[in-house]
This record gives C-alpha cells, sequence and structure tokens, in this order.
C-alpha cells in the first residue's frame, strides 16, 4: 500500500508541496537487534520551500489529503517524524541493499555534542579503513536541537525524534578476518560514548524512488 498507493499519492502532491526527492526504504531485515523495536521502512522527503506553492489553501489540502492517507496503514504514535541536515561523509554509488541505522543520543549529551563525536571520530575511522568495512557510500543525517518542535509531529502525535540517521552501502571486507574483528570491536567499544546503542535500531532494506534520480 505504501509503495503503490501512497507513494502515487505523495508524487501528485509534489509540486504543491515543494517536495524535488522523495524514497522509500523497505525493511528486509535487522542487522543489530535492540530494544527498540526494527522500524518497517522509512519515507525521506527533500522539501524545497521556495518551489512550494503560493496558494496556502491548495497546500493545507494536499498535507491533508496525504495525512488522512497515511492513517490507513501508518501507527503515527510509533512513527517518529523529523527534519534533518544531511552531510554526505562519502558520495560514493548506491549499489546494493542500504543499511540504515536510526540513533539515539546517550543520557546526558547535547544533540550538538551527539552530533560531533558521530562525525568527528567513528566516521573518519570507519571511512579511513575500507578494506575493514567496505563503506562505498555513507550520509549522516543530523537531527537540529530545535527537532521536537516541528509541528508535523505535533498533528501526528509522533514520538520524539531521534537524534540521527545514517545512509550506509558496503562492500564486503578484503582485509584478514583477525584484522576486521579488532578494528570492529574497537569501533564498537565507543559508541556508547556518545549513543544509546540498545535504543538505534539498525536493519537492512531496498531504496524505492518515488520522485527524482535513482
Amino acid at each position: 500500500y505504501w509503495r503503490t498507493s501512497h507513494g502515487p499519492l505523495g508524487a501528485h502532491h509534489a509540486s504543491t508541496l515543494g517536495s524535488g526527492r522523495y524514497q522509500q526504504v523497505h525493511t528486509l531485515h535487522e542487522a543489530r537487534t535492540t530494544k527498540v523495536p526494527c522500524f518497517d521502512g522509512v519515507a525521506e522527503l527533500w522539501v524545497d520551500p521556495s518551489r512550494r506553492s503560493t496558494d496556502a489553501k491548495a497546500v493545507a489540502a494536499a498535507s491533508q489529503a496525504l495525512l488522512d492517507d497515511e492513517k490507513n496503514f501508518i501507527d503515527h504514535s510509533n512513527s517518529p517524524i523529523w527534519l534533518a541536515d544531511e552531510a554526505p561523509m562519502l558520495d560514493g554509488p548506491k549499489t546494493g541493499l542500504r543499511g540504515t541505522a536510526v540513533l539515539r543520543r546517550r543520557d546526558g549529551i547535547s544533540r550538538e555534542d551527539f552530533k560531533r563525536h558521530w562525525h568527528d571520530i567513528p566516521a573518519p575511522w570507519a571511512l579511513g579503513r575500507p578494506d575493514v568495512w567496505g563503506f562505498v557510500r555513507y550520509i549522516q543525517n543530523h537531527t537540529p536541537a530545535n527537532a521536537d518542535d516541528n509541528p508535523l509531529a505535533r498533528e501526528r502525535n509522533a514520538p520524539p525524534a531521534f537524534d540521527g540517521l545514517s545512509e550506509i552501502y558496503r562492500v564486503a571486507a578484503t582485509a584478514p578476518a583477525d584484522e576486521v574483528a579488532r578494528l570492529r570491536d574497537e569501533l564498537l567499544a565507543d559508541e556508547p560514548n556518545f549513543m544509546n546503542v540498545d535504543a538505534s535500531p539498525v536493519f537492512m532494506g531496498e531504496v524505492h524512488v518515488i520522485i527524482g534520480e535513482p
């Protein structure tokens, strides 16, 4: 339903709402089990306010039509929605399944401190060893400090925003197995320094582009 009914509805209203790109990520399986249930999917939209219709009634009607249709298949009370700043770390090809990690910061640190640690420490560490991690494309999406004031979340009675989302495409590691295991353990050991690991699900999925280039 999401892909064949709601997707075309989103495409129909794209010009009114200023949506330049819209893709759906359909989950296939969990990559790491956590205490937070794995997402069934992620809808990702790129919106340019300058391209939005100047007809306020048309914008309101389009937004309401999408919201009403979402109620046919989405559990809004368990579906966070937030804005994010996209930060490409490695702008390579989109090959195979996409890994998605939805991250919650650990208790006691701000979103800004979380973002700084995530961006400056584990990301360069992993990207510096492609033979270990196999990253060919890696995008971080940073949640702004005011994300919880999002009116879209309020009208959907959505749960709190997550603090970041990563998009990862990988190939197999080529380094010796013992070195791969050692360096992965070191990187994973750093995660509790900035994130709540048990509240940060990771999953693999297929990307379906509804609007825009693949």
